[in-house]
């Protein structure tokens, strides 16, 4: 075999190993492809599932589309957010009215004042959270039985006097602050709904095009 003809057989056994290489790429491109395709057509799925969900919770919030086209939540939300305002000025009214309540009324249907000073009285509440019995604070202190309990009774709230008397409601202010979190995601959710959508609509489109394509 002359030495032309060795590089020339030289020259096809490397074209032919490059085109078995070429081979082997062109397939693992399809297998790649393939997969690509696969995971367009899942992501597709899954923005489709979410504009629905997204649908659905327009639907299930009464939401309505403004004359500029924007979404709007629906009345029902503006009364519950007036009520819940409505509930918190009832609850300032009425924690200014209970110390005047307590000042003036409630004396008049508690009956008489306790038969003891303010030193006894201090005394009395020192020896009950230290734990000491009603009997061993009447021997400690020379009070009455009666006069006793009803100290007690007043510190925890449970006697017939406290019982007459009104107490403030203390604002949860954490709630407060939750709610106005709350109220703040409320207002931009409709903004935020109508961009997911259109971001939704433009990237199935391309999921569409790219699977033609495919």
């Amino acid at each position: 075999m002359t030495d032309d003809a060795k590089a020339l057989k030289r020259q096809i056994g490397k074209l032919e190993d490059e085109l078995k290489a070429a081979e082997r790429r062109v397939a693992e491109i399809k297998v790649e492809r393939d997969e690509a395709t696969e995971l367009v057509e899942r992501m597709r799925e899954h923005v489709e599932d979410a504009d629905r969900i997204i649908e659905s919770w327009i639907e299930a919030f009464d939401m309505r589309r403004k004359d500029d086209g924007d979404l709007s939540w629906a009345e029902w939300v503006g009364r519950c957010e007036a009520a819940q305002q409505n509930y918190v000025a009832i609850v300032r009214e009425w924690n200014r009215f209970v110390p005047d309540y307590n000042r003036v009324i409630a004396p008049k249907s508690i009956g008489r004042p306790l038969d003891a000073s303010d030193a006894q009285v201090a005394q009395v509440k020192k020896l009950h959270k230290a734990g000491a019995s009603l009997r061993g604070i009447v021997e400690e202190t020379g009070l009455s039985f009666q006069t006793v309990r009803t100290m007690v009774g007043r510190e925890a709230c449970s006697d017939r006097t406290s019982r007459k008397r009104l107490a403030r409601i203390d604002p949860d202010r954490a709630a407060e602050i939750a709610e106005r979190s709350r109220k703040r995601t409320r207002a931009a959710l409709p903004k935020r709904i109508d961009q997911i959508l259109q971001q939704g609509a433009e990237l199935l489109k391309e999921a569409k095009g790219i699977m033609r394509r495919g």
